[in-house]
């Protein structure tokens, strides 16, 4: 008998307990609610920016030419879409083939350019990658002068397997960008 009445009394007892405790959404309430009114105690910590900006000293030609930079890779990447026009229509026509020919020569005139400034050391890995660019849009550009009247499907695919290698050297090269400009603390 007496361990019926332990057990029935430890029982009610737990019972009992458990109705004022609260739902697990009221918990979760509690505890977001906690987390907005607490305080910071100490100050924010850096991002990787803040991080590598005073890591790094910012050197104006650092600055000059990240800045150059990022300017021509937005233009490039602009005249690089304007491009997809000619690789998207199934007929291909010399008006488009000269519209796309024009673009590259205004890339290479701007790559031209690009290339007589002054590059700091940290920006050779950048350096390298627009180069091979460059050889894929030179490719490219062999490929469209020896297209003639009647352009055979299979010059247009040929071609589009040097604009697409283009596009992608292109995206290494923003890739590449981005990684020596954040590692600089300049973006």
């Amino acid at each position: 008998m007496n361990k019926k009445c332990l057990f029935l009394f430890v029982g009610a007892s737990i019972l009992l307990t458990s109705c004022g405790v609260d739902s697990e959404a009221d918990i979760a309430n509690d505890v977001e609610a906690q987390q907005f009114n607490q305080e910071r105690l100490g100050p924010q910590p850096p991002s990787i920016r803040g991080q590598n900006r005073e890591r790094m000293a910012q050197d104006e030609r650092h600055t000059a030419y990240a800045h150059a930079a990022g300017f021509y890779l937005a233009e490039t990447a602009t005249l690089l879409e304007d491009m997809t026009v000619l690789f998207e229509q199934n007929q291909v026509n010399q008006e488009n083939l000269s519209a796309t020919q024009d673009k590259l020569d205004e890339i290479r005139q701007k790559s031209e350019q690009f290339i007589n400034l002054d590059r700091p050391a940290t920006f050779d890995g950048f350096h390298h990658v627009h180069l091979a660019t460059l050889v894929e849009l030179d490719a490219l550009r062999r490929i469209l002068d020896d297209m003639q009247e009647p352009i055979h499907p299979l010059q247009v695919t040929n071609a589009r397997v040097y604009y697409e290698n283009a596009v992608m050297s292109h995206k290494l090269m923003e890739r590449e960008f981005m990684s020596v400009t954040e590692e600089l603390g300049i973006y």
